[in-house]
This record gives C-alpha cells, sequence and structure tokens, in this order.
C-alpha cells in the first residue's frame, strides 16, 4: 500500500471515530433533555401540590395578614384586643382558617 493510501485510511478512521463519539453525544443530549423533562414535570407537580397545600386549615400570623391583606402589627393588634379568634400553642399564635372565615362572615353581616 501506498503512503497515500494508509494516510486516507487513518484519516477514514478518526472520521469514524469522529462521527461515533458525535452519536453518542447526540444520544446523551437526547437522554439529557428526557431527564430534564422528567425534571421539569416533578417540579411542576411539586408547585401544584405545594400551591393546592396552602390551603391549610391552620394559619400563621404571616399567612394570616396575607390571607386578609393587612399588617402583621394589625393581626397582633387584633389579637390583643381579643378581636379575632385565636389559638396560642406557647408562644405561637394560630388561626383556624374556618373560624376566620366565619368570623369575617359575622363581621360582614354586623356591618
Amino acid at each position: 500500500m501506498k503512503t497515500d493510501d494508509l494516510l486516507r485510511v487513518k484519516l477514514l478512521r478518526l472520521l469514524l471515530e469522529l462521527e461515533e463519539e458525535r452519536v453518542a453525544n447526540l444520544n446523551l443530549d437526547n437522554q439529557n433533555k428526557h431527564e430534564a423533562s422528567s425534571c421539569e414535570n416533578e417540579i411542576e407537580e411539586f408547585v401544584h401540590h405545594k400551591a393546592n397545600s396552602q390551603e391549610r386549615s391552620v394559619l400563621s400570623v404571616i399567612e394570616l395578614s396575607n390571607y386578609l391583606g393587612v399588617s402583621t402589627d394589625c393581626i397582633y393588634t387584633m389579637v390583643r384586643e381579643k378581636q379575632i379568634p385565636h389559638v396560642r400553642i406557647r408562644r405561637r399564635i394560630l388561626f383556624h382558617r374556618d373560624a376566620i372565615d366565619s368570623w369575617i362572615q359575622e363581621s360582614t353581616v354586623k356591618s
């Protein structure tokens, strides 16, 4: 075989190796895309679950202030003046969502 033929064979082998590597990388990219898609689905499920769990029956002061659209200072004042239904567990102040909704309804009827 001539030197030119040997070079061509080497070049063809090198091209074949490069093509195999490219195909392997494409397969890996496709696998990564599938895994990323799966991960995105898991994240969406988590966010959906988290959003549903936001409908908890017991609220903290901060959660209640967001729920009612008032400041935490306002909530603490209403608790101190016993104007709002609440429960104390040691130092924590908690509110039952149903009791708050009923309290709102009663307050609306009286007004």
